[in-house]
């Protein structure tokens, strides 16, 4: 049988989780708007660096679907919390 959380215990965790998912959103964000092209400007206005090379928008998007998933579990994780026994 899992441990009973207090209410509050369960309501913190869920918080921590939506502001991890928060963050998640904003660096998603970020990154679709200053280091990929958009619609009407082709150049990202900023690029990232490595080695001194610039990163290729692939691996930036690929980052951008691990933040997605990243999100996706985290939302998982607070309505399982949401779903546990309390007292």
């Amino acid at each position: 049988m899992p441990a009973v959380k207090t209410v509050a215990a369960a309501m913190t965790e869920v918080r921590e989780l939506r502001q991890k998912s928060a963050v998640n959103r904003t660096l998603i964000q970020i990154l679709r708007t200053r280091f990929l092209p958009r619609d009407g400007i082709p150049q990202p206005l900023a690029e990232v660096s490595c080695e001194g090379a610039p990163v290729p928008s692939a691996v930036i998007e690929e980052v951008i679907e691990e933040l997605e998933d990243s999100i996706t579990d985290l939302e998982k994780q607070a309505r399982v919390i949401l779903g546990e026994s309390v007292t």
